[in-house]
């Protein structure tokens, strides 16, 4: 197997981000309250009201469009390589065998440029490809877990030679590589 590599991505730890969602919400709550509030004071037919919801409206209707356009936020930083070969692994300068680990699995759930289905809301749609993962149990008895991007939707089936050799090794059962990369791609025990 050739080696490769993959960016790793540490997330942040903060829970709150200001996001296109959270932008329009505000803005209709405020104007909402606003309205309700000085109902007596601006007149329903005011010029001022009449501007300020075609306002409100443009810029919600200027992000619901540029979502299908714009990456989501990283929220976190690519920092580092993981290289995979057929029988190891690289984070950083720490090599981890096959062999020598308990337990490995994946997680891969996005590739870089993929389309959010969810078209309901004013968020970025294009995915930034870092919501995937690998978590083991290293031969201290740690349990890591390590966050990367994949470029591309079949990224997982170029680690064939990998998880075989996790299979091989039994730190993977043969059901959840089938799972991973399908039943073509794995060589039964």
């Amino acid at each position: 197997m050739d080696r490769l590599s993959f960016d790793v991505f540490e997330p942040d730890k903060k829970w709150l981000h200001l996001t296109p969602n959270g932008i329009v919400f505000i803005l209709w709550g405020v104007t909402i309250f606003f309205l309700w509030a000085f109902d007596s004071v601006l007149p329903p037919n005011s010029t001022g009201r009449i501007v300020w919801l075609i306002l409100v409206g443009l810029i919600s209707f200027y992000y619901l469009i540029t979502s299908f356009f714009k990456y989501r936020p990283l929220n976190g930083e690519i920092n580092g390589k993981i290289i995979f070969q057929s029988e190891s692994f690289t984070i950083g300068n720490k090599v981890f065998d096959v062999k020598d680990i308990t337990s490995v699995d994946f997680g891969f759930a996005d590739f870089y440029g993929k389309m959010s289905s969810n078209g309901r809301d004013f968020s970025p749609k294009l995915s930034q490809g870092v919501n995937n993962y690998i978590s083991f149990t290293d031969d201290k008895n740690q349990p890591q877990k390590f966050h990367f991007r994949m470029m591309t939707k079949n990224s997982p089936i170029t680690l064939h030679p990998f998880i075989n050799e996790a299979v091989k090794w039994k730190v993977m059962s043969y059901d959840r590589a089938i799972d991973l990369i399908g039943i073509e791609n794995v060589i039964k025990p």
